[in-house]
């Protein structure tokens, strides 16, 4: 069923939720604990009185300057909308209906059909198997490009007609399903690897590239990720210095073209999440700030960098861009979430405690997890709709290319009780279609389908 046409809109609600952080054997602020319980189905919230979000916009201009070091530590009425969803969601009309989720104990990464519910595929993401991989991002083919923690690039084909003969073994040899996992010498649907002179590597995101239309290619595009420039004394760290924004060959896995920003810190988890937007531009913020945190844009043709302050009260975790080109922070601490936009370089924030994974939805809808939800905005008034619960922690959002909702959920290893899985949501009811349970330890609140990059790449004019 195509849930890009018509629908009831999100039904109003003031249940807000707090999230709390646990650790990992790797990285304590990337597993934010929640409460026990398995096979939760979900359920959807409701009120007559919503809470009103705060919206404060402040002004502020980009500086070269001052490093941060992340921090360690309306009610109413259904509305029914008509026709197709508007806003950037679907734009590009790709026919990308895989999700890949990063499992980041096993050092793989995960590829589930959307609509059958089948694990396609399970990849080692480093040739060791120790590469801890938190980040996906999926080009606008089917493609995708998973960042490792301890360091490391990869990329593999969605398409497995693309998959290309090198281990010497007549035919093409490739992962079958989750429970399949091949050697890293025989995996022929990895088209690349690029290995990174770091300890500390967070972001990923693709661009466009020449073909956004459909029939959708990925001809000329590119990787961005970004690297903490000095090495740390721990896996998933950085060392005290900048960071390196690098721009990588889609085809080949080569570095294209790199910038060191020496005015964000690459201590500690340095950079944490990257976005693009319509121009292929990278966005990236920390994890949490020491006042005021730096979110960032390097442009993609001049290879420059603009850095804002990140305003008291947004304590950043996720990142994305929405249709219309505003950056969205999900917020730990303070608010739930923050909206920045880059022509008046102004702030507005959400009201709400607790934000990780955010993806932009159908008709104009933003949705943000945090603790064990997953709570609709609105894009332009910021007013709190539909919200989703479950027992468990949730970790990232997404959509696919059937306007679902679908949330991973985390697996605290200090509570046997909690489970993983990633659930798949009816927005228009805020319900769960069904689940996908077979998850150890994912961790994954980037581009995982490829909506998000359909949504800035196409948008449309006016």
């Amino acid at each position: 069923m195509d849930r890009r046409r018509p629908r009831a809109s999100l039904l109003l609600c003031t249940s807000l939720a707090s999230s709390a952080c646990g650790s990992s054997d790797s990285d304590a602020f990337d597993a934010p604990s929640g409460t026990g319980g398995s096979g939760s189905t979900g359920t959807a919230s409701s009120a007559s009185d919503p809470s009103v979000p705060a919206d404060t916009s402040a002004a502020s201009t980009p500086t070269g300057s001052a490093s941060a070091d992340p921090d360690d530590s309306s009610g109413g009425d259904i509305k029914l909308d008509v026709g197709v969803p508007t806003g950037g969601f679907g734009s590009c009309e790709c026919e990308l209906t895989d999700i890949w989720i990063a499992d980041y104990d096993t050092g793989t990464v995960i590829k589930i059909d959307t609509r059958t519910l089948v694990a396609e595929g399970r990849y080692l993401t480093r040739p060791d198997g120790m590469g801890n991989p938190s980040r996906t991002s999926v080009n606008l083919a089917g493609d995708v490009a998973v960042a490792n923690r301890h360091g490391g690039l990869v990329k593999f084909f969605g398409d497995p007609a693309k998959c290309v003969e090198s281990n010497g073994i007549p035919g093409i040899q490739t992962s079958t399903g989750i429970d399949d996992v091949l050697p890293w010498d025989q995996e022929e649907c990895r088209a690349w690897y690029t290995a990174f002179p770091t300890s500390n590597q967070r972001p990923v995101a693709w661009t466009a590239g020449t073909n956004a239309e459909a029939p959708c290619s990925a001809e000329g595009a590119q990787v961005w990720t970004v690297t903490s420039e000095v090495a740390g004394l721990f896996p998933g760290l950085g060392g005290q210095g900048g960071v390196i924004a690098s721009l990588v060959d889609g085809e080949t896995g080569v570095v294209a073209d790199d910038v060191v920003i020496p005015e964000f810190s690459g201590a500690s988890f340095g950079a944490y999440g990257g976005a693009v937007d319509g121009a292929g531009n990278l966005w990236f913020s920390p994890l949490g700030t020491f006042a005021p945190g730096k979110l960032v844009r390097v442009e993609r043709a001049s290879m420059t960098a603009a850095i804002w302050d990140i305003p008291q009260g947004v304590s950043p975790y996720g990142i994305t861009v929405d249709h219309t080109g505003r950056v969205w922070l999900s917020s730990t601490l303070g608010s739930n979430a923050a909206r920045f936009d880059p022509i008046g370089a102004t702030w507005s924030t959400v009201a709400g405690f607790g934000g990780s994974g955010l993806a932009e939805g159908p008709d104009d809808w933003m949705y943000v997890s945090a603790g064990s939800t997953v709570r609709a905005i609105d894009l332009e008034t910021l007013a709190v709709g539909g919200v989703w619960t479950t027992d468990e922690a949730v970790k990232g959002v997404s959509f696919d290319a059937d306007g679902y909702l679908w949330a991973t959920t985390w697996r605290d290893p200090e509570n046997p009780e909690s489970s993983a899985a990633a659930f798949k949501i009816d927005v228009a009811t805020m319900l769960t279609e069904s689940v996908f349970p077979d998850l150890e330890d994912p961790y994954t609140y980037s581009d995982m389908t490829g909506n998000a990059l359909g949504s800035v790449a196409c948008a449309p004019a006016g």
